[in-house]
């Protein structure tokens, strides 16, 4: 099932934003998965993402701030992201690290959206955590439910 605006609540783009310079291209087969989005199924999911209007839009479950968005597009190749941003309303997001926020867009489209199996969590910089830990807190419970695992789970911290 497609992910809509009226799946989850959230709240409107910050005014606080800056360019998130985040680049990819997928094929027409990837873009359709991307444009049916992700859906909380419980608690520990800490993300909701849907497709409208040309923008894949990525909010905080709990919260429902709007963290990320990817204008994407298509091109000859497949769809690309021609535009991008981040939240930098620090009520809302405190990060400030454009470069691991990349990193960190990346894992969730390949690992939740994609389904890629053996996607690697990427550390942010800083002090040395338990990695389990730190990925629950950015991304939650770990990966969907995927054929290509036999657990059915991939990744659990």
């Amino acid at each position: 099932m497609r992910a809509t605006p009226k799946s989850w609540n959230h709240l409107p783009a910050p005014a606080d934003r800056a360019d998130l310079a985040f680049q990819a291209l997928f094929t027409d087969a990837e873009a359709e998965q991307l444009f049916l989005g992700l859906v909380p199924e419980q608690m520990e999911d800490k993300w909701f993402v849907y497709y409208e209007d040309g923008w894949l839009r990525f909010h905080r479950s709990w919260t429902g701030a709007f963290i990320y968005a990817l204008r994407l597009d298509g091109s000859p190749a497949g769809v690309r992201v021609v535009e991008s941003w981040v939240n930098r309303d620090p009520s809302q997001y405190k990060a400030t690290d454009t470069e691991y926020d990349r990193k960190l867009v990346r894992f969730i489209i390949d690992a939740f959206l994609l389904r890629k199996p053996n996607v690697a969590f990427p550390m942010p910089s800083g002090p040395a955590s338990a990695p389990g830990v730190v990925q629950h807190s950015y991304v939650g419970r770990g990966y969907p439910e995927s054929p290509s695992n036999s657990s059915g789970k991939a990744g659990d911290a």
